[in-house]
């Protein structure tokens, strides 16, 4: 065993992540405060070992190129929460920035691997059945899509790491981490969603539940090749979960192509349009 792999080899999600490093392209999906960083640290090892090439795809880091002054400016914040004009330009963006990436690095050894958040529109356009180039790569078998499911407990204790790594942080990232007040804020609207599709009893209780949370994003998740990960084991974890091996890079936009999807959005859209698109992002 490596070192730095701490998944026990006879584990369900172990065998998962070795069958997933012959993929092109591997997400993880899901809230934050259910693992997704750790789980993105140790299939990204596995990875590394057997020969691919890791490449990245966060949301946190390709928001970065559309949060220049002039945008802020224009789209602040709301109360800390990312304007949904940049909200949208960063989804449509990323599409066609998996295509470039996936153009530009078409030798077999290179392994895309994501963070898709989902809830509120964040990079849920890679999810969506679109009509563009990259849709026939995002929905075939050389894409796995991985939605880790913490017990309750497994998620008590993530939060309770959270918030001493957000007090006391070991790495640069960790500082911004969302709070378990904004995890648990966007678990309610999860579950509301659940219970608007008529997944969950509109009288189920407000406390996390693994199931009405699996239940939500496999259907987030119907159009593409996924693969359901319960975690019920508190993991031993050693340092900071965003300390990664090599990676060779990290899908950004540039400037030009900042620029250029915010005229199409802005031509295409009026604000009005695009928050509605917002409050209705879980429309697949």
């Amino acid at each position: 065993m490596h070192k730095d792999i701490i998944l026990a080899t006879d584990s369900d999600m172990y065998q998962a992540f070795q069958q997933a490093c012959n993929k092109r392209i591997v997400f993880f999906t899901g809230l934050s405060g259910v693992g997704k960083s750790l789980y993105i640290q140790q299939f990204s090892k596995l990875a590394e070992r057997s020969g691919r090439v890791v490449h990245l795809l966060q949301w946190d880091v390709t928001r970065e190129a559309f949060q220049t002054p002039a945008i802020m400016q224009k789209y602040p914040e709301i109360e800390g929460v990312t304007h949904p004009m940049i909200r949208k330009a960063v989804g449509l963006w990323t599409r066609r920035g998996i295509a470039d990436w996936h153009a530009r690095y078409s030798d077999k050894k290179h392994l895309l691997i994501g963070e898709l958040p989902l809830i509120g529109n964040r990079l849920m356009e890679v999810v969506q059945s679109l009509d563009d180039q990259v849709e026939p790569l995002l929905a075939g078998e050389s894409v796995q899509f991985f939605l880790p499911v913490p017990s309750k407990e497994v998620r008590a204790h993530i939060l309770g790491c959270r918030t001493t790594s957000i007090d006391d942080p070991s790495h640069e990232r960790e500082a911004a981490d969302a709070p378990p007040s904004v995890v648990n804020l966007h678990w309610q609207q999860i579950r509301q969603l659940a219970i608007d599709l008529g997944l969950a009893a509109v009288d189920c209780a407000g406390d996390y539940d693994p199931q009405i949370y699996t239940t939500a994003y496999e259907y987030l998740l119907q159009h593409r090749n996924a693969q359901t990960l319960p975690v019920t084991e508190i993991l031993d974890t050693r340092g900071s979960v965003y300390e990664l091996g090599d990676i060779a890079s990290e899908i950004a936009a540039s400037v030009n192509q900042v620029e250029s999807i915010f005229s199409q959005v802005e031509s295409q859209y009026s604000l009005r349009q695009v928050e509605q698109m917002i409050d209705n992002w879980h429309q697949i």
